[in-house]
């Protein structure tokens, strides 16, 4: 009878010894979870740790992470959802505008899962998934509606993310904040960099506090490294080569008094991560549009013209480009409405796009535009690497795939602002090359604009499109070089060569 009860002991012993292990993170970190998620590397300075602090601690629900490129949206919602499914035994989904954003938080999560500590908590882990032994699971579903059905929290706490919303169809917005009604405590975070003028995230931000929700915004300088440049002044010279001192002393007070403020100097400020000289040289590339949104969080510019007009008349009005027979070709297509369509033949040469061809036609058979290029490749003496056309139109397109083309379909709702970015960047820099005299192009470009809200106008736009779908072959080209430097496979080359200190083209107008 004693061993009996001594085994029975032990055995509760042992049993008391596994629970208290397998909740030793809870015991330890759940009053202080930014202590746990710092061992691991996680950093949330000014705004992010408000709205990490806040959710966490049930004072917000409905909340918006507004901020640029590269300031850690993605890195805190990982943070975020592996705390509260970790310490509380929330479920957590992640939706956003493609599969492989989706899967970027949660990698976040995983990146801790490894850890000895917390493996103890895990029963499941794949691409998509980590599942708890308490059944609690966090899950990124790909950007379409059957997936997003899934996340039902069917009963349990639950935090929706949302990562780049912007980016993100408005159906499927709409699909995945029906998914924690049923939550016992639901949380939504929507997050973006605000590079579109319209659209759910834009609306939401408008109109947060009457639709319910908290803004939280950080710019670059709030998740900057700390600035050693002794004097303000001399904040630029490190571009001086090849420019004039008068026009960097005017840049670099435009710098300080817009943007940084001094801000990177502040001592008490924490130190974060996106260097201090990687957002003066983002100054100095960008278009000022683009640096306003991508790096400063602000919302795209409104009414107004898409290109500037003096720059896109001094490049049709210039001597013709010529075309460079081997470097690499590529098309595009505007469907248009009512039988109307556009098609041209873009060229990439070191630092310049060329447009080679262009022609529009209207009320003709597909086959006329499959000839034309067929005929103008005959002409160049090669191949398209791709054609780019417009999305709107899928048995053209497949009817393009079964000539033997390489077709990459551009979708106008997500695409639009970009391929214009692309195209005013390209006229911004004189790095677009007309190869002929293009007139129809050049009056549908100069008269290209935005109405009230910053959206742009439809009518008398076909070459626009075509021409702003054609820049879709240039992602991870134009982007890539001026963020990671990398060269483009495709082309073979760097598109833009930042390394000879051309820093004279950044002096624009737009400044």
């Amino acid at each position: 009878m004693r061993r009996t009860k001594e085994l029975e002991r032990a055995a509760l012993g042992r049993l008391k010894e596994r629970l208290e292990k397998k909740d030793s993170l809870r015991t330890e970190y759940a009053k202080k979870p930014l202590e746990l998620l710092a061992k691991h590397g996680f950093r949330f300075p000014g705004p992010m740790g408000e709205m990490f602090m806040d959710i966490y601690e049930g004072r917000v629900d409905r909340a918006i992470g507004l901020a640029g490129r590269g300031g850690g949206k993605s890195c805190e919602a990982g943070a975020l959802a592996f705390a509260l499914w970790a310490l509380d035994d929330w479920n957590v989904g992640i939706v956003s505008g493609s599969r492989e954003q989706a899967l970027r938080v949660i990698e976040y999560v995983q990146d801790i899962t490894g850890d000895e500590a917390v493996a103890e908590i895990v029963a499941e882990e794949t691409k998509t998934l980590v599942k708890g032994k308490r059944g609690n699971w966090i899950k990124a579903a790909p950007a379409s509606t059957k997936a997003i059905r899934g996340l039902h929290a069917k009963g349990r706490k639950m935090l929706l993310i949302l990562d780049e919303e912007a980016e993100m169809d408005p159906m499927i917005v709409r699909s995945a904040l029906s998914v924690v009604s049923d939550a016992k405590r639901a949380v939504v975070l929507r997050l973006s960099t605000m590079h579109k003028i319209d659209g759910t995230f834009a609306d939401l931000v408008d109109r947060h506090e009457k639709m319910g929700y908290k803004l939280y915004k950080w710019d670059s300088f709030d998740v900057a490294t700390r600035c050693t440049t002794k004097d303000c002044k001399d904040c630029l010279l490190a571009f001086a080569k090849g420019n004039d001192p008068a026009d960097l002393a005017k840049l670099a007070k435009d710098f300080h008094d817009r943007y940084c403020k001094e801000r990177a100097k502040d001592k008490k400020r924490p130190t974060g991560w996106i260097g201090v000289e990687n957002i003066r040289q983002n100054f100095m590339e960008m278009p000022t549009s683009w640096f306003e949104t991508e790096v400063m969080a602000l919302k795209p510019s409104g009414e107004g013209k898409v290109l500037d007009y003096d720059k896109v008349k001094a490049a049709f009005e210039a001597a013709p480009a010529k075309y460079v027979p081997g470097a690499p070709i590529w098309g595009w297509v505007d469907w248009g409405f009512k039988g109307q369509m556009t098609g041209g033949i873009y060229q990439a040469v070191g630092n310049d796009v060329l447009l080679v061809a262009a022609q529009e036609w209207s009320e003709v058979d597909i086959e006329v535009l499959i000839a034309w290029f067929q005929g103008n490749e005959e002409d160049l003496g090669q191949k398209l690497v791709q054609i780019c056309p417009d999305s709107s139109h899928p048995f053209e397109n497949n009817r393009l795939r079964e000539t033997g083309f390489e077709v990459d379909e551009v979708v106008f709702g997500a695409f639009k602002e970009t391929g214009a970015g692309f195209l005013k960047w390209l006229f911004d820099r004189g790095h677009f090359k007309p190869c002929g005299e293009f007139p129809l192009a050049k009056a549908q470009l100069l008269a290209w604009s935005r109405d009230a809200q910053g959206k742009i106008k439809k009518g008398f736009d076909h070459y626009c499109d075509g021409m702003l779908a054609g820049t879709k072959h240039l992602q991870g080209t134009i982007m890539g070089t001026m963020r990671a430097r990398k060269w483009n496979p495709r082309a073979g080359r760097r598109f833009f060569d930042l390394a000879r200190g051309r820093r004279a083209e950044v002096m624009s107008d737009e400044r």
